[in-house]
Order: structure tokens, then sequence, then C-alpha cells
């Protein structure tokens, strides 16, 4: 029954995970999909514990990566320790969530409960249940660019795409939230498919398979993204290189025991999967003549193009033009300016870094000022858009070391394994199977090790990058059972004797499993629910209506206790709703006026070093001056140590000018309004408000 439990939630994560969103969350896709994540963590886990309770052992079975992947998990424990934001290194940047100490503690309690309960049929299951929620994902991502998006038909009923804000028909995301993010996910699945597509033994199947990789293929043409495309022609070529090298002639393994009609067998299905590898290139490349790609610009069919895009440059000098003009900055740009910001993080915190995700809080403080000119000028980037860099400025040289280790273990391990079936050492029964197999995930593993040069993982990748090695190791056999050292023999049997003494400790024990195992289940969806009313909670305060606003972050407050962000936006709420309480109701007023400096105080304390929060709180003393004019100190207090924290962004100077301004500090707004232009010369709105603030001949 269990391991019934354990594979059927393994498949579903892998068939839910990427189509899971919703329309009622602050962040359509990427939290509901971690929270999933979360829940099929908490019921693999806990049938994995009834099981063992059953069978009388806890069976942990051992692979070539667990030393690296022991050493990462430390190496993100100690940055979480040292972190300048523990709450976010815990938890994960709010909204996204994956990246976390907790999302990796659940990939890899994912990633050993797999390991030690499948095996290879249930290999090739669950990438059957991945590619057919790849299937459907694509045919979602087709039809948005054909101008009717799915999400809209269940939204709104409308048949068409406008329901999104994006332009969804030049880029499709389909249920994965942003182009690049599909884009990713599809190359990953297209080596599976290619998988099964040459393993196939009936032309029925030949044919399902080959319809996946066309549909996978299109769809991913249609994100237009450059870099998960350069990451699927590494994996393409590392896939021809291997497969050509392990049939250079046709032949098969070098087995003294075969006799020449098997070798004429050998060479005929080889050079008949060769024909069909060819195929599948020939079938790609024709697409990309008819629809383009992200990395050319001819096509056939003009109507299906690609969006423009413009060269990659760095101006020499701050421009006074706003890019906005030109229709905004090219993002291989704003990725030179971010990815210079995360090396100076670097240099600042080598050994553990600013602390694990905490890209978005520290990047204020080395966010170089040629950021400025660019059309992304006031975004908030909560990754470096570089893996590899993100990791290297929040975990430090210890966690980017451990990183590159896990990585470099299992393709080393994957490279040794193909070397010895070629070779015809340590042969299995279906060797070419467990060899193609094999070969096929290392090249997803290598199209994502070069998609993440230029952006970052997100949960669906996340999962196939932990899971992705330990279906190779399964499949493989190359799994080991965990025997305990003799000095944890006492400690086991103990335990089995309290739990097995009598039937009703048994009973006892799976009791307490199951009771933990549905409390973290409510908890989950207390926290799924906390994040409705809280995305209600922002959007009627958007609406302007902050008695609701207030209403509805309170008691996602109350329901989510832990998280800063529901509080901070809380204190902002109140302070609106006591302003506009100050004519009709003074008593209510004040109590909102003194939550709202409660909530506010206790947020900057618990995070001295979240910008976003100081600014949150900006907003919130601006409001409460309207009601007592002592705020509006707290308020200029609360600028200046953004401004300590964020030295090069010029709105924050913009914002402290316009409050100087309106207390009456004319030559100290306007020289604070000369810094803003400093930093940012193409600052429209701050070259208006020092031409109208110089008319007066106040200052000179």
């Amino acid at each position: 029954m269990w391991d019934k439990v354990i594979s059927y939630s393994f498949y579903l994560l892998f068939l839910l995970t990427p189509l899971f969103w919703t329309s009622l969350n602050f962040e359509l896709f990427e939290f509901n999909k971690m929270i999933l994540v979360y829940a099929f963590t908490v019921l693999i886990v806990g049938a994995w514990l009834l099981k063992s309770i059953d069978d009388k052992r806890l069976v942990i079975k051992r692979t070539p990566l667990d030393i690296p992947l022991l050493l990462f998990l430390g190496a993100n424990i100690l940055s979480t320790i040292f972190s300048i934001d523990r709450h976010t290194s815990i938890w994960g940047y709010y909204s996204r969530s994956n990246g976390g100490l907790l999302s990796l503690i659940s990939y890899l309690l994912l990633y050993w409960a797999f390991v030690s309960n499948m095996d290879f049929q249930k290999v090739k299951t669950i990438l059957k249940f991945g590619l057919a929620s790849g299937f459907l994902i694509s045919l979602w991502a087709i039809s948005e660019h054909l101008g009717v998006s799915p999400s809209c038909v269940i939204l709104r009923g409308e048949f068409n795409a406008s329901c999104w804000v994006q332009q969804v028909q030049e880029r499709v995301f389909a249920t994965l939230g942003q182009p690049n993010w599909l884009a990713s996910y599809l190359a990953m699945l297209i080596f599976p498919a290619l998988y099964f597509f040459l393993t196939a033994t009936k032309k029925s199947l030949y044919i399902v398979h080959f319809t996946l990789l066309i549909t996978f293929y299109l769809a991913f043409t249609f994100t237009y993204s450059r870099g998960p495309t350069l990451g699927l022609i590494g994996g393409i070529v590392v896939f021809l290189v291997l497969y050509l090298l392990r049939h250079p002639e046709g032949k098969a393994r070098r087995i003294s025991e075969l006799v020449s009609d098997a070798r004429i067998r050998a060479r005929f299905f080889s050079s008949l999967r060769m024909t069909q590898v060819s195929i599948i290139i020939i079938s790609f490349l024709i697409i990309n003549l008819l629809f383009g790609s992200a990395l050319t610009s001819f096509r056939l069919i003009s109507k299906f193009a690609a969006p423009a895009r413009p060269g990659i440059t760095l101006p020499a000098a701050p421009s006074r033009g706003t890019q906005l003009e030109t229709g905004g900055t090219e993002s291989g740009q704003i990725r030179f300016i971010v990815w210079k910001g995360a090396l100076d993080i670097f240099k600042n915190y080598p050994i553990f870094g600013s602390g694990l995700e905490s890209f978005a809080q520290i990047y204020y403080q080395y966010r170089p000022v040629e950021h400025n000119i660019t059309s992304e000028w006031d975004f908030l980037y909560n990754k470096a858009h570089n893996e590899y860099l993100n990791y290297l400025a929040t975990t430090g040289i210890i966690g980017f070391g451990t990183y590159m280790i896990v990585i470099g273990v299992f393709i080393l391990w994957s490279i040794k394994y193909y070397v010895l079936s070629i070779k015809g050492k340590d042969i299995k029964t279906h060797n070419t199977y467990y060899l193609l197999l094999t070969t096929s995930l290392l090249a997803s593993y290598i199209s994502y090790l070069i998609y993440n040069f230029f952006l970052f993982s997100v949960v669906i990748i996340a999962v196939f990058f932990y899971l992705f090695p330990a279906l190779v190791f399964v499949a493989t056999e190359s799994t080991s059972i965990l025997n305990l050292p003799k000095k944890l023999y006492p400690i086991r049997y103990t335990l089995y004797a309290i739990i097995y003494r009598r039937p009703f400790y048994t009973q006892a024990a799976k009791g307490i499993v199951a009771f933990l195992t549905l409390f973290f289940l409510y908890s989950l969806f207390q926290l799924w629910y906390a994040d409705t009313l809280f995305a209600k909670g922002e959007r009627a305060q958007d609406a302007g209506n902050p008695g609701a606003a207030y209403d509805l972050l309170a008691f996602a407050s109350i329901l989510n206790k832990g998280e800063p962000f529901y509080r901070s936006e809380l204190a902002f709420a109140a302070a609106q709703a006591a302003a506009a309480l100050k004519e009709t109701d003074a008593t209510l007023s004040g109590q909102l006026k003194d939550e709202a400096n409660l909530h506010t105080e206790k947020v900057l304390k618990e995070n001295p070093r979240n910008v976003s929060y100081l600014r949150t709180a900006v907003r919130t003393y601006f409001e409460l001056s309207l009601i007592d004019n002592a705020f509006t100190d707290k308020a200029l207090q609360a600028l200046d140590k953004s401004i300590r924290l964020a030295p090069t962004d010029p709105k924050l100077l913009y914002n402290k000018a316009l409050i100087l301004e309106s207390i009456g500090k004319k030559d100290e707004s306007i020289e604070t309004l000369r810094q803003t232009l400093k930093l940012k010369p193409n600052y429209l709105e701050a070259v208006a408000q020092l031409q109208e603030a110089t008319k007066s001949g106040d200052a000179k």
C-alpha cells in the first residue's frame, strides 16, 4: 500500500507541479508550485516512514551524490546562519519560495525517498507522467501563440489572450508564468522524449513520441528564449557526441558470446536509430525555418515572427535619453550590470555570502550606478540572473564550491558509467536502455547548466535538477543499502524494542506519523490560504479601499504570523485607514495609527537590512504624518537608512526631496534633487521638480 502511495505521489509530482497555478494568489505560478512540492514531500516522507514501521526497517539507499549533497546542505545551513536576512534564507524570497533552505531540504528528501523506494520500471513511468504534463503544457503554449490562451478561457470565458498584460502571443509561457521558464522546462523534457522515441518497439509508439517531440519543440520555439535555446543546443551536441561514440560503426557491445547474426541485427538497429535522430534534427530545423528562432531572424511565415530584440551594448557614459523611448533596454545589457553587482557582493561576502536567497536585499547596496539608465532601473532584482553568480554572491565560495561539486560529481560519474558501458564492463540486463537513458538525462542536465548561466532555477526545474540524477542512479542500479555504523546499533535496537514491544506501541508510532503528516499538510494549506487573503488585501488596497484591505491583511497575518511581508503591508493598510478615519472616528483612527507604528517598528527591528520593508515603512510613516507631524521625521529617518543600504537608488533620494519640500526645507530639497540627477540624469520627474524648485530663486 505505502509503496503505491510513494510511487503515485512521485508520478503526480511530475504531472501536476508544472500545471498547477491559480489566479487567487499574490504570485500565480511559482508560489503555488512550491506549496504543491512541499505537500508531495510531506506525503512521500510520511508514507516512507509508515512503510518502514510496517516493514520493521528503514531502508535508505546510498548513491554517488550523497556526500556532495550533504556538503551542499551544510554550506547552505551555514549561509543561512550568517545571513543578513535569516527569514528569507529559510523560506526563500516571498512569492518565489524556491531556493530557500526549506525548499532545499524538501528536494533532498525527495531525492533520497526516490532512490530508496523506486525501480527502473517506475523511472520510466515517472518520465511518462512528466512527458504527459509537458504535452498538455505545450498545447497550451501553442494555443496562446495562435491567439487563444486557455488561461483566459478558464478565468474569463474569453477565447483570446487579452487577460494577460504580457504579450503572450509573442512569447508564450503557458502555466509556467514566464517564457524563459517554459523554455528551460521543455528543453529538459525533449531528451527523455527522445529516449522513448529511440527505444520504441511499435509503430504506434514511434508516432506518439515523434508527436511529443515536435509538439515540445514547437512550443519551445514560440518562447523565443535565447538562454534555454543555447542550453538545448548544448544538450543536443552532448547527446549526439555520446550517441555517435556509442555506435561509431553501428555495432553493439563487444561481447564474445554474440553470434554473427546478432551483430548484423545490432548494426541494423543502430543504423535505424541514427536515421531516427536525423529525422528529429531535420524536423526541428524545419520548424525554425518556418517560424524563426530565438537566435535567428529568418523565417518563412512572418505571422509567427520572433519579437525584435535590440543589440547588446553597454553605454560608455550615462545618457540623458531614456531607454523607454526605444522600447526598453536589451536584456543582455541589464544582465551584465546585474552580474557586476553580484561579483561586488561576493567580494564583500566571500566565505558564506550575504545569505541564502538574500540577493533582493543585498543587491541594493552594490547595485551599479549604470543600472539607472536602463528601462528596468526601478525594478527589484531578487536573483542575479545567473545561477552560478547567484550562489557565489549569496552563499559565498563555500556554497558555490559545494554546488559545483554536486554538478561535477554527477557529470563525472555519468561519463565513467558511459565509458565502462561501451567497453562492455559491468554489463547488466537492459544495459543498452540504461546507457541511452543516462545519455538522455545527462543531455538534459547539460541543457540546464548552460541555461543557468543566463537565468536561474524555478520550482519544476529544481525538481528536475535533484531528481534526474536520482532517476539515473535507480535506472542503472547504482544504489546500495546504507548500513548504520555499529556505534548506532544500540539506538536502533532500543527504538525497535519500544515500537514493537507491543502492538499498541506500533499503532501509536504509526498514529504519530499520520498525525504529523496531516498536520503539515494542514499547515501548508493554511499558508496557501493566507496568501489568497493577502492577494485580496493587496487588490483592495490598490482599489483605494483601506478598510477592506486592513481586514484581509489582518486575517492573513493571523494565519501566517511569521511572515514580515504581511505585517509590513498590514501596517500600511492600517495607516491608510487611520488617515481616512481621522475626521469621522478619531478614537479608531488613533488605535489604527498606533497599530501601524507598532507593526512597522517590529518588522524593521526583525529585518533591519531589508530595503523593501524600509520603503514600505516610508509610505506608512508618510500616511501617518497626515495625522501626526511627528511621523515626518520617522519617514525621513527610514529614508536615510534606506539610502545607506541602497546608495545608488535615485528614487529614494527623489522621495526624500519631496518630503523635504513639503516641510519647507527647500535648500535641502534642491541639493537632494541634484544628488538624484547625478545618479540618474534622465530622471524626468526629478528634472521637472528641480526646475520648479529653482524658479523661485531661493537657492543657487
